[in-house]
C-alpha cells in the first residue's frame, strides 16, 4: 500500500486565550521582544495579535462571547501542505474527524484571510457537539462549500459570532490554511529580517524548540492525523525544522506549553535566578515561573545552531 502524502507541513501558531488581550499582547511583546506578525485585530469571532518567532507566530487572543477567565494555551494550528479542499479530502481519507472549514477575514489594520479546519478528539475540552455539525467530511462537495460559506458568513456577524463562541470549549486543534497576499508579505520580510537578526530580546530567543503535549486518550487521533503509526505517548514529532511536537503521558490531552531556543542558555538561566523567576534547571532547559506570565509555562533550551557557532 502507498504511504499518503504528509497532511502537515508544520506547526503555524498557538493560540494564548485571555480576557485581557492587550495587556498580554503588550507583555509577550517587551518580556520576550518578539517582533508582531499582525497588530491586534477584530474579525468578529475573534479579537487578536500575532507575534513572530522564526518558524511559527505566537498568536494572543480572545473570542467574542466567550466568557472563560485566565489565560492558557487554548488552540494549536497547523501549516497543510495542500490547499484547504484538497487538504480537507486527506482528513477524510484518513478518517480525522473535522468539521466544515471556516474563513476569517480581517480588514485593518493588516488584510487577512485564513480558513481554520477544526479537528476533533485530540484535546480534552473541545467544542460543543453541535459545533462538528454538517455532513461528515464535507470537502469539496456542494453541501461541504455550502456549510463552510455558512460558517463563514456568521462567524463575520455580531450575531453569528455569539452564536459560535456559545458552541466552544476550552481548546481546539486546526488547520490554517493562510492565503492573504499583504499577511504573506509581511511573514516573508519578518523571515527575511529574523535570519539576519539571528537573535531577539533579552533572552537572545532564536526560534522556538518545540510544543509539549499531554496525552492519555487522544493517541490514536494524533497517530492518523501525523501518518505515525509508531507514534506512542513519549514520542516527539518532526516536520524537518522546529518547533518539535513533543508529546508527554499523562491523565489528560492538552497543551502544555511552549519552549523558545535561544543563543546562550547559561546567560539565560542567570537572569531569571537573578530575577528570582526560575522554577526548574537542568542542563539542557530552564522554565521561567509560570507567576511571571499570567500562570503560562514557558521554557528556555539552547539553540543547536548557535551551539555550532561556538565550537
Amino acid at each position: 500500500m502507498a504511504t499518503p502524502d504528509p497532511l502537515i507541513r508544520g506547526i503555524d501558531r498557538i493560540l494564548i486565550h485571555t480576557q485581557d488581550v492587550e495587556r498580554v499582547f503588550a507583555r509577550f511583546r517587551h518580556e520576550f521582544g518578539l517582533p508582531v506578525a499582525w497588530p491586534l485585530a477584530d474579525c468578529g469571532l475573534l479579537v487578536s495579535g500575532g507575534l513572530y518567532t522564526g518558524s511559527m507566530t505566537i498568536e494572543i487572543g480572545r473570542f467574542t462571547g466567550l466568557g472563560l477567565p485566565g489565560t492558557w494555551f487554548y488552540g494549536l494550528g497547523f501549516a497543510p501542505w495542500e490547499p484547504t479542499l484538497k487538504m480537507v479530502e486527506g482528513l477524510r481519507s484518513r478518517k480525522v474527524p473535522h468539521a466544515p472549514p471556516l474563513t476569517l477575514h480581517y480588514d485593518s489594520p493588516l488584510v487577512m484571510q485564513s480558513t481554520l479546519t477544526a479537528l476533533r478528539n485530540l484535546l480534552d475540552g473541545q467544542p460543543s457537539t453541535a459545533f462538528w455539525l454538517g455532513r461528515p467530511g464535507g470537502g469539496n462537495t456542494r453541501v461541504g462549500r455550502a456549510l463552510s460559506s455558512l460558517r463563514t458568513w456568521m462567524a463575520g456577524t455580531e450575531v453569528g459570532s455569539m452564536t459560535f463562541s456559545m458552541l466552544l470549549g476550552s481548546s481546539l486543534v486546526f488547520i490554517c490554511d493562510n492565503h492573504s497576499n499583504p499577511h504573506q508579505a509581511r511573514i516573508n520580510e519578518l523571515r527575511a529580517t529574523w535570519r539576519e537578526t539571528r537573535r531577539h530580546g533579552p533572552y537572545g530567543i532564536t526560534g522556538v524548540a518545540g510544543i509539549d503535549l499531554e496525552v492519555s486518550t487522544s493517541l490514536a487521533g494524533w497517530k492518523r492525523l501525523l501518518d505515525r503509526p509508531d507514534l506512542n505517548a513519549d514520542s516527539v514529532h518532526s516536520f524537518g525544522k522546529e518547533p518539535l511536537l513533543r508529546f508527554h503521558p499523562g491523565e489528560g490531552n492538552r497543551l502544555l506549553g511552549i519552549e523558545f531556543a535561544c543563543n546562550d542558555l547559561l546567560s539565560v538561566t542567570q537572569r531569571l535566578r537573578e530575577q528570582r523567576s526560575l522554577i526548574s534547571t537542568d542542563e539542557k532547559r530552564v522554565t521561567l515561573s509560570p507567576d511571571r506570565m499570567d500562570g503560562l509555562t514557558i521554557g528556555f533550551s539552547q539553540s543547536p545552531t548557535t551551539s555550532l557557532d561556538k565550537t
